[in-house]
């Protein structure tokens, strides 16, 4: 059973490849929110000071809970790891019992596109639905499922990391070591490669995203890649769980008009592996929404 009603309370961090975002809620009100940017560590205790020190921002903290939806694996001890060494670095942080010891509260730690699936099958788009998908299309590629409103996972945290399966158009070496995965096609990190094997010396996804949105010819042809793959990655998700309803996320996920090309490219697919799919209704918040579940 879906809730309708959001009144949770605590602090909650969605922490990104390339940047974080944390809010303090109090019975479901977001009192205050705040931006910072995350970095690439060799060090992973660095990882871990940045999290300390968003965490004591808020203070006084007055909840009695913290959560956290992180990119990466995170097993049944709230342990965490990259799956994409290139975007994050290689390592085992203790994460939930490092930050329950630090503050003495109640800790929770999933990964983000899991934590934002759960925020938008309770609060969000798919609250009348029972098995909801959520695809994050930013930085890296995230897959979230919910059956009957409750996560799928597995003691290992590999469940639902469905970015990492191989498309069929793929063909780049990914950070995790496979090849021709969704994360090396149709990512953030993807798109910026595609250009610049284009000889296009772009700054970043959101510019080349641009570029599409002004019709020239290169970008649009890369940004139907990263949707036609996308669209197959849909398919593939109905397939293993006959979701009823796929949620696109991410910063480019929500850019404007992406999820129309993603429904486009579905289309072609048959009915039986056709979801319904809708663009994030709680955007930034459904990570943040969904962890204090």
């Amino acid at each position: 059973m879906t809730k309708s009603i959001f009144n949770k309370s605590g602090i909650v961090i969605d922490f990104g490849a390339t940047k974080i975002s944390a809010s303090k809620i109090l019975k479901g009100r977001f009192l205050n929110t705040k931006k910072y940017p995350s970095k690439f560590y060799n060090n992973s205790s660095n990882y871990i000071k940045d999290i300390e020190n968003v965490i004591n921002d808020f203070k006084p903290l007055r909840i009695n809970k913290i959560g956290i939806a992180i990119t990466g694996r995170i097993d049944s001890e709230g342990n965490w790891y990259a799956v994409n060494s290139k975007n994050l670095g290689e390592f085992k942080i203790p994460l939930k019992k490092i930050i329950q010891k630090k503050f003495n509260l109640e800790t929770i730690i999933m990964n983000d596109a899991t934590a934002a699936c759960l925020g938008e099958a309770n609060f969000g788009v798919g609250k009348n639905y029972k098995r909801v998908g959520y695809i994050t299309v930013s930085t890296g590629i995230g897959v979230g499922i919910t059956l009957e409103s409750k996560p799928f996972l597995s003691k290992r945290g590999l469940a639902s990391h469905l970015g990492f399966t191989t498309s069929r158009v793929g063909k780049n070496k990914c950070g995790s070591g496979r090849i021709g995965t969704y994360e090396s096609v149709a990512s953030g990190k993807a798109i910026e490669l595609n250009a610049k094997k284009q000889g296009y010396k772009i700054i970043s996804a959101k510019e080349i995203y641009s570029y599409h949105l002004q019709n020239k010819k290169w970008a649009k042809k890369i940004i139907h890649l990263s949707a036609e793959s996308i669209a197959e990655l849909c398919a593939n998700i109905k397939s293993i769980f006959d979701t009823d309803i796929i949620v696109i996320g991410g910063s480019i996920g929500m850019a404007k008009g992406y999820t129309q090309l993603v429904k486009k490219y579905l289309s072609n697919e048959p009915k039986l592996f056709q979801s319904k799919i809708y663009r994030s209704s709680l955007g930034i918040n459904a990570a943040k929404m969904g962890i204090l579940l």
